[in-house]
Protein backbone atom coordinates (compact mmCIF):
# COMPACT_ATOMS: atom_id res chain seq x y z
CA UNK A 1 0.00 0.00 0.00
CA UNK A 2 1.03 3.69 -0.95
CA UNK A 3 0.00 6.54 0.64
CA UNK A 4 0.54 10.47 -0.74
CA UNK A 5 0.07 12.89 1.90
CA UNK A 6 -0.86 16.48 0.62
CA UNK A 7 0.06 19.04 3.11
CA UNK A 8 -2.30 22.80 2.87
CA UNK A 9 -2.37 23.31 -0.11
CA UNK A 10 -5.26 26.10 0.63
CA UNK A 11 -5.55 29.67 -0.42
CA UNK A 12 -3.99 31.36 2.88
CA UNK A 13 -0.07 29.41 1.69
CA UNK A 14 -0.74 30.73 -2.31
CA UNK A 15 0.84 34.03 -3.86
CA UNK A 16 -0.71 37.21 -2.58
CA UNK A 17 -1.94 35.36 0.57
CA UNK A 18 -1.08 35.44 4.42
CA UNK A 19 1.73 32.86 4.10
CA UNK A 20 2.28 33.39 1.20
CA UNK A 21 4.61 30.13 -0.61
CA UNK A 22 6.51 31.67 -3.76
CA UNK A 23 4.25 29.82 -7.14
CA UNK A 24 3.16 27.60 -4.12
CA UNK A 25 0.14 27.44 -6.66
CA UNK A 26 2.44 25.72 -9.13
CA UNK A 27 2.46 22.56 -7.31
CA UNK A 28 -1.15 22.12 -7.66
CA UNK A 29 -1.43 20.48 -10.86
CA UNK A 30 1.67 18.40 -10.47
CA UNK A 31 -0.25 16.75 -7.13
CA UNK A 32 -3.07 16.03 -8.92
CA UNK A 33 -1.31 14.20 -11.74
CA UNK A 34 0.41 12.38 -8.77
CA UNK A 35 -2.79 11.13 -7.09
CA UNK A 36 -3.19 8.60 -9.67
CA UNK A 37 -0.31 6.65 -8.97
CA UNK A 38 -1.15 6.05 -4.88
CA UNK A 39 -3.94 3.51 -2.99
CA UNK A 40 -4.44 6.24 -0.60
CA UNK A 41 -4.66 10.23 -0.85
CA UNK A 42 -4.64 12.20 2.28
CA UNK A 43 -5.34 15.76 2.16
CA UNK A 44 -4.04 17.90 5.21
CA UNK A 45 -5.67 21.35 6.11
CA UNK A 46 -4.68 23.98 8.46
CA UNK A 47 -8.32 24.53 10.36
CA UNK A 48 -7.80 27.53 13.15
CA UNK A 49 -10.23 29.11 15.16
CA UNK A 50 -9.80 32.53 15.52
CA UNK A 51 -7.46 33.89 18.24
CA UNK A 52 -5.57 30.66 18.07
CA UNK A 53 -2.81 30.77 20.11
CA UNK A 54 -0.20 30.54 17.23
CA UNK A 55 -1.03 33.89 16.33
CA UNK A 56 0.55 36.44 16.62
CA UNK A 57 -2.41 39.30 17.33
CA UNK A 58 -3.37 36.69 19.75
CA UNK A 59 -0.38 37.78 22.45
CA UNK A 60 -0.51 41.41 20.88
CA UNK A 61 3.53 40.48 19.39
CA UNK A 62 5.39 40.68 16.10
CA UNK A 63 4.79 38.04 12.90
CA UNK A 64 7.51 35.55 13.32
CA UNK A 65 8.21 36.07 16.94
CA UNK A 66 8.35 33.23 19.38
CA UNK A 67 6.36 32.81 22.55
CA UNK A 68 6.85 30.17 25.22
CA UNK A 69 3.76 27.66 25.61
CA UNK A 70 3.24 24.60 27.65
CA UNK A 71 4.41 22.70 24.59
CA UNK A 72 7.53 24.62 24.46
CA UNK A 73 8.32 27.49 22.00
CA UNK A 74 5.42 28.39 19.41
CA UNK A 75 6.59 30.65 16.25
CA UNK A 76 4.01 33.21 15.51
CA UNK A 77 2.06 33.53 12.50
CA UNK A 78 0.09 36.09 11.34
CA UNK A 79 -3.55 35.57 11.62
CA UNK A 80 -4.33 32.60 8.59
CA UNK A 81 -6.26 29.41 7.48
CA UNK A 82 -8.96 30.54 10.05
CA UNK A 83 -11.91 28.12 10.19
CA UNK A 84 -14.79 28.84 7.73
CA UNK A 85 -12.37 31.73 5.88
CA UNK A 86 -11.66 31.79 2.54
CA UNK A 87 -7.80 31.52 3.18
CA UNK A 88 -8.76 28.22 4.49
CA UNK A 89 -10.85 26.86 1.75
CA UNK A 90 -8.23 24.53 -0.59
CA UNK A 91 -7.15 25.77 -3.90
CA UNK A 92 -9.86 25.74 -6.41
CA UNK A 93 -7.70 23.43 -8.54
CA UNK A 94 -6.69 20.77 -6.22
CA UNK A 95 -8.79 17.39 -6.66
CA UNK A 96 -10.36 17.28 -3.50
CA UNK A 97 -12.32 14.62 -4.80
CA UNK A 98 -9.42 12.22 -5.03
CA UNK A 99 -9.25 12.61 -1.04
CA UNK A 100 -9.55 8.89 1.12
CA UNK A 101 -9.25 11.51 4.08
CA UNK A 102 -8.92 15.06 5.27
CA UNK A 103 -6.93 15.69 8.50
CA UNK A 104 -7.60 19.34 9.70
CA UNK A 105 -5.07 20.13 12.12
CA UNK A 106 -4.55 22.82 14.39
CA UNK A 107 -8.07 22.92 15.22
CA UNK A 108 -7.84 23.61 19.19
CA UNK A 109 -7.16 26.98 20.13
CA UNK A 110 -3.98 26.21 22.52
CA UNK A 111 -2.02 23.99 20.21
CA UNK A 112 -0.73 24.16 17.36
CA UNK A 113 0.33 21.20 14.60
CA UNK A 114 2.88 21.46 12.17
CA UNK A 115 3.09 17.38 11.94
CA UNK A 116 0.38 15.50 9.88
CA UNK A 117 0.78 12.87 12.70
CA UNK A 118 0.99 14.74 15.96
CA UNK A 119 0.01 18.04 17.68
CA UNK A 120 3.01 19.88 18.77
CA UNK A 121 2.79 19.24 22.54
CA UNK A 122 4.36 15.29 20.27
CA UNK A 123 1.69 13.66 22.41
CA UNK A 124 -1.62 13.92 20.77
CA UNK A 125 -2.23 12.68 17.78
CA UNK A 126 -4.06 13.89 14.71
CA UNK A 127 -5.38 10.46 13.81
CA UNK A 128 -4.04 10.28 10.87
CA UNK A 129 -1.65 7.01 11.89
CA UNK A 130 -4.83 5.07 12.58
CA UNK A 131 -6.59 5.84 9.38
CA UNK A 132 -3.40 4.85 7.48
CA UNK A 133 -3.29 1.33 9.39
CA UNK A 134 -7.13 1.19 9.38
CA UNK A 135 -6.63 1.71 5.35
CA UNK A 136 -3.78 -1.29 4.78
CA UNK A 137 -6.32 -3.48 7.04
CA UNK A 138 -9.29 -2.97 4.48
CA UNK A 139 -6.62 -3.44 1.70
CA UNK A 140 -5.54 -6.48 3.13
CA UNK A 141 -8.78 -7.92 3.73
CA UNK A 142 -10.16 -7.22 0.01
CA UNK A 143 -6.85 -8.61 -1.20
CA UNK A 144 -7.91 -12.02 0.85
CA UNK A 145 -11.16 -11.68 -0.55
CA UNK A 146 -10.23 -11.69 -4.34
CA UNK A 147 -8.18 -14.96 -3.83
Amino acid sequence: MNALIVSDVQNDVCPNSQLAVVDGDETVDPVNLMMEDFYTVVLTQDWHPSGHSSFASSHSLETSSAKKIFYGEQCLWPDQCVQGSSGAIFHSRLNTLRADLIIRKGNQAKIDSFSVFFKNDKKTSTGLDGSLENALTEMKQTKVNLI
